[in-house]
């Protein structure tokens, strides 16, 4: 099982380490309505990867928007970057409509997103089981499940077993760490007479089941297992009214706040349309300081060396002030900008859910303010 990102979402998976279930109070629910976007980080194992293919080792993150819901389906849509053997770079949107009929009761999932797959795959689900899955793992403890990584690709099959054991997913929703109750199940995975040992946790979502994290193993390999290929949605970000004049005081009281939204292409700085909104909130806030300066800080994770991580991190923080300036008529003698690279992280980076984290912007006071 390979996947290339030429014309698709990867379709990789990630290791389990979910945290015990735990008291706390009501989990927010998470509204499945268009302008709602996930964020899936995926780490892939795969040695000696042939840029030619476009297939990527490491991390990276690509973003599933909801852009459609009626009482007939839900549309997802997944933005994709395209690289190129000859380094030139592009994007691609690739819809999925999925039928109500389908969230409820089928048994097929498709991980990934291909620009040559249709639009709306019959009897198929995508960015999570079906309810009829969920149902089948919370009654009976077990329950029949195949995935296809692309329409195109081979159907990989088995059972799947619900852990006795719930857990809580950590997820950022809106910038803010929260953890969501979610069901733990594995089972073996055949296609065409090769096993891999396969783990889910999955969202008991009321309406749209998600697969927060799947993760596959070598083959013939038993469980516990090194995973071979991983994915996990690490941050959802839901429309929202933002109290500017609350998020100010919070700014001007505290001199830093971290800014949700903000979406950059795989190792670069180019800033992502998704990030639009973010970019307004950003502004917005701005401009109820009015007069007083600010650090635009760029921060990333753990991967890659010093001098990488910190010119990275100063060309995210310059492309953000740019943005503020020429799309939202932000002063720019107001802004400067830093690249603090991987030297401020708020999480750890031995896991994606951290090192996504950790991937971020942040605006603070400048330093004669503070």
């Amino acid at each position: 099982m390979s996947f290339t990102t030429r014309h698709a979402c990867a379709a990789t998976l990630l290791a389990l380490s979910a945290v015990p279930s735990s008291a706390g109070g009501q989990p927010p629910e998470i509204p499945i309505v268009p302008g709602v976007h996930f964020v899936l980080a995926v780490n892939n194992h795969i040695k000696g990867a042939d840029p030619a293919r476009n297939i990527r080792e490491g991390d990276y993150e690509m973003v599933v928007a909801i852009t459609g819901v009626t009482p007939e389906s839900v549309t997802q849509t997944a933005y994709i970057e395209i690289i190129e053997p000859d380094g030139g770079h592009h994007r691609l949107a690739i819809p999925r409509i999925v039928n109500a009929a389908d969230l409820e009761s089928s048994r097929v999932q498709v991980l990934g997103f291909h620009s040559e797959d249709p639009v709306k795959v019959s009897g198929t689900t995508s960015l999570g089981p079906s309810r009829g899955v969920i149902r089948a793992l919370v009654d009976k403890g077990e329950t029949a499940y195949s995935f296809l990584n692309f329409v195109s690709h081979g159907m990989v099959s088995g059972t799947l077993r619900r852990a006795a054991t719930p857990v809580r997913f950590p997820v950022l929703l809106n910038g803010r760490r929260i953890e969501l109750p979610a069901i733990h199940a594995t089972g073996q995975m055949s296609l065409g007479g090769v096993t891999r040992p396969f783990e889910t946790v999955i969202l008991d979502h009321p309406r749209f089941p998600l697969s927060l994290r799947v993760s596959y193993g070598p083959r013939g390999a038993a469980f516990p297992f090194e995973p071979e290929f991983a994915r996990e949605i690490v941050r959802i970000d839901v429309p929202e009214e933002l109290s500017t004049e609350a998020a100010a005081a919070t700014l001007a009281r505290e001199c830093r706040m971290e800014v949700p939204g903000i979406y950059f292409d795989f190792n670069r700085s180019t800033l992502k349309p998704e990030s639009k909104r973010g970019l307004a909130d950003m502004a917005a806030i701005l401009r109820q300081v009015e007069q007083r300066p600010f650090v635009i800080e760029g921060h990333t994770d753990g991967i890659g060396g010093d001098g990488y991580n910190d010119a990275l991190s100063a060309r995210r923080a310059d492309a953000v002030k740019t943005a503020l300036i020429q799309d939202y008529g932000i002063d720019g003698g107001r802004l400067s900008t830093a690249g603090l690279g991987e030297r401020k992280p708020i999480e750890s980076n031995e896991t994606l859910a951290g090192r996504a984290r950790n991937r971020r912007v942040e605006l603070a006071c400048a330093p004669s303010t503070r």
